[in-house]
């Protein structure tokens, strides 16, 4: 409220109020054509909204000066907000805590142009946009990364750098659409401004296009999974926990979110070869002989040779393809060693090792050939085999996922 006073007399003084109302009709129409961006992939229903109104208030910063972008962000948000909360019955208190972030977000990204802004040439013109902009949503993420902590129980170092990840990309889409409407806005007034709405409905669109592709996306991964999981059941809880327990690897390794997703999608699908193999073989009780072993062996390849042909699972057929070679170079397919097999893949070699040894956790998920074992004799067996058959900084961060595993099940059996 402060803030709102301090920047509201010079913008009374500056009669601008038919401008002002105009801007804000647009600006608030831009507000309500919200897009979601999930803070991952698998809480699709939590994330952060990006609001393609943001470029308005940057164009007006540059037009009329950060108090006209305060109180237009202000009165954008509330507006935006209240109608929100009578639409979609969202609390009232969020839509002041938006306000508010917006408020701060747009006197940071003002103050931090208007020394630029000075010289009248195109180029301080494009970088006052390029710095207004950036602070802007600096700011914005940083604030919202705090609520969303808050509402949401997480912790904070993790809402915000699952947010700061998607900062450039959000301001490289987000900077030519600013700069286009700081220079319409300083040509043709308010006016200037209603010829880029277009613009704002196609970004909007390819929004909703892209977050179309993604549901497409997991529920092809799911449908995958599920053949998987139909033609073998033993194989369903095996798929599943093999799929956390990579991420969770990748995760402690320090691979971006957007690889760990893929890691989990690798995994879940990394014996979908085993769909085209001869059942008798498959399910068969016992020992099996050399041959019938060269023939479980064939899976990996086969299962890459299912997804080859699909451009969006690319990135993980390679995964698939050697999740089961060795750093002493006697895996399979292709025989590779050490730092030829894909990080990925020796990720999910370790996994899928471990999560076989100790075998399903029902009796219709356990292997027809094979004794579990304890999860100390799994891990044991996988420190033995470290440099032979497996990675040792992947075998090393994955018994800390397990005693983390066990020391939730650990509480929650005690809750």
């Amino acid at each position: 409220m402060a803030l709102l006073a301090w920047s509201g007399a010079p913008l009374l003084q500056a009669r601008v109020a038919a401008v002002f109302v105009s801007v804000v009709l647009l600006a608030t129409i831009a507000e309500l054509l919200l897009i979601r961006y999930p803070l991952r992939p698998e809480y699709r229903d939590r994330g952060v909204w990006l609001s393609v109104s943001t470029p308005i208030v940057i164009a007006t910063i540059i037009g009329y000066g950060w108090q006209f972008g305060v109180w237009l962000d202000a009165t954008v948000s509330l507006t935006a907000g209240l109608l929100m909360v009578y639409l979609r019955n969202t609390r009232f208190r969020w839509a002041i805590v938006n306000a508010a972030q917006s408020v701060l977000s747009a006197a940071a990204g003002g103050w931090a142009a208007r020394p630029i802004l000075d010289a009248p040439l195109i180029g301080q013109l494009l970088l006052a946009v390029a710095v207004a902009l950036a602070v802007y949503m600096v700011v914005n993420t940083l604030l919202m990364s705090v609520t969303i902590a808050v509402a949401e129980g997480a912790r904070l170092r993790w809402v915000a750098r699952q947010a700061v990840l998607s900062l450039p990309r959000d301001i490289a889409l987000m900077a030519p659409i600013s700069a286009f409407l700081s220079m319409a806005l300083l040509a043709y007034g308010a006016v200037g401004l209603l010829g880029v709405l277009a613009p704002y409905l196609a970004l909007r669109q390819a929004y909703i296009i892209w977050a179309q592709q993604q549901v497409l996306y997991h529920q092809t991964i799911r449908s995958l999974g599920f053949l998987v999981q139909r033609a073998h059941p033993y194989t369903g809880g095996h798929l599943q926990r093999v799929a956390q327990w990579a991420r969770r690897v990748a995760e402690q390794l320090g691979l971006p979110p957007e690889q760990c997703e893929l890691v989990y999608e690798a995994a879940l699908l990394h014996d979908l070869g085993k769909t085209v193999l001869d059942e008798q073989i498959l399910n068969k009780e016992g020992g099996l002989t050399p041959q019938e072993w060269e023939h479980i062996k064939k899976h990996p390849q086969l299962g890459a040779e299912i997804l080859k042909d699909t451009p969006f699972l690319a990135p993980i057929v390679p995964w698939i393809a050697m999740h089961h070679e060795r750093p002493d170079g006697r895996g399979y397919p292709f025989g590779l060693k050490a730092e030829q097999i894909p990080l990925e893949a020796r990720i999910i070699a370790v996994v899928d090792a471990f999560d076989a040894m100790i075998g399903g956790e029902a009796p219709n998920q356990q292997r027809p050939h094979r004794r579990p074992l304890s999860i100390e004799d799994a891990l044991a067996e996988l420190e033995r085999c470290v440099g032979t058959q497996f990675d040792a900084q992947v075998v090393q961060t994955f018994r800390q996922v397990v005693r983390e595993w066990q020391q939730h099940r650990a509480i929650g059996a005690n809750t």
